[in-house]
């Protein structure tokens, strides 16, 4: 087991690994308190397997994790970002094994499997799990390093993952040239970034990252319209390809303008929803007319472009009878 299948009980997907982080109360006379489960090198390996990506974060209606840390309040591990080969090298450097020849064993073993496991994965979904800077296992850098093995990865999904300007710049400098080659969707929906990280992530496809990507989500943040223009840029490039979602994204008609006029250079099926924001006239008919141009008349160009946005307002003014007006 130890050489063939060791990695499999904690990695696959279909099995539930269960933490024992905590030392009982009552322990042998003479036991070492200081050999916790953090500072010990096979359990670091077993927890780190499990948290490779296999399993997913999000499980719809399941009725328990598949993670399980029994101190836990809830019954959860706290999920973690895959540890790399390069990060596991440096946990086991600094972890202790009863038999010291385990140590480069564990480090073969761990290099085989997170490169099985990352560089077959499709999907990533780690909605809700807050990526923020200088977190020990959950920063934006530590994603990338996970990301740059992922070549098989066609969705990833990080809404609502606390991701701020600062954070998305991380994230983007840590992606190598030509990393994610297989990427069609990327939701970074419902975060803290605005214009200057809407720009990084932007700036990443001039350096070959996702080539094949179809969908970008990043609705419900404050991109605004330096935010759109970006994106325009992006998007007469060809990424994405298909679809571009800017719904509550505090776009005006200065952004609208630049998104409409990047159409013709997108995707033969490209299309945008920009659904809920303060675009005006102006910018809703360069949205309709370019979707229209390339498209077609449909009733679906009309609700992505005007639902919510600022509509033609008549104004009201009293003209001595009940109900008149202007």
């Amino acid at each position: 087991m130890l050489e063939n299948t060791m990695d499999l009980w904690y990695t696959h997907a279909s099995v539930t690994v269960v933490l024992l982080t905590q030392l009982p109360d009552e322990l042998p006379a003479g036991f070492d308190r200081s050999r916790t489960y953090d500072a010990r090198g096979w359990t670091t390996f077993e927890r780190c397997s499990a948290e490779l990506g296999a399993k997913p974060a999000c499980l719809g209606f399941a009725k328990w994790k598949l993670v399980i840390d029994v101190a836990s309040d809830d019954g959860g591990a706290q999920r973690r970002l895959p540890a790399t080969p390069e990060r596991m090298a440096k946990l086991l450097a600094a972890c202790r094994f009863t038999n010291g020849a385990d140590s480069s064993t564990v480090l073969t073993l761990y290099e085989k499997t997170a490169k099985a496991v990352l560089g077959t994965v499709e999907k990533l979904d780690y909605r809700g799990l807050p990526i923020v800077r200088g977190d020990a296992w959950t920063s934006p850098a530590l994603l990338a390093e996970a990301l740059n093995y992922c070549e098989s990865l066609r969705y990833l999904g990080l809404g609502g993952a606390r991701l701020d300007d600062e954070g998305v710049a991380e994230l983007a400098a840590g992606l190598e040239d030509g990393a994610l080659p297989a990427l069609e969707s990327l939701i970074v929906a419902s975060n803290r970034y605005g214009a200057r990280g809407v720009g990084a992530l932007c700036g990443v496809f001039h350096r070959g990252v996702a080539p094949t990507l179809q969908t970008l989500a990043v609705g419900f943040t404050p991109i605004g319209d330096e935010g759109a223009a970006a994106l325009a840029t992006a998007l007469a490039t060809g990424k994405p390809s298909h679809a571009l979602v800017l719904t509550f994204c505090d776009v005006g008609d200065e952004g609208a303008m630049a998104v409409a006029a990047a159409l013709p250079a997108a995707g033969q099926g490209f299309r945008v929803t920009a659904m809920w924001n303060p675009i005006g006239l102006t910018g809703q008919a360069a949205l309709l007319e370019a979707l229209e141009t390339k498209h077609g008349p449909q009733l679906g160009h009309a609700l992505a472009v005007m639902q919510g946005n600022q509509a033609p307002r008549r104004k009201a003014k009293a003209q001595g009878q009940k109900g008149g007006r202007e």
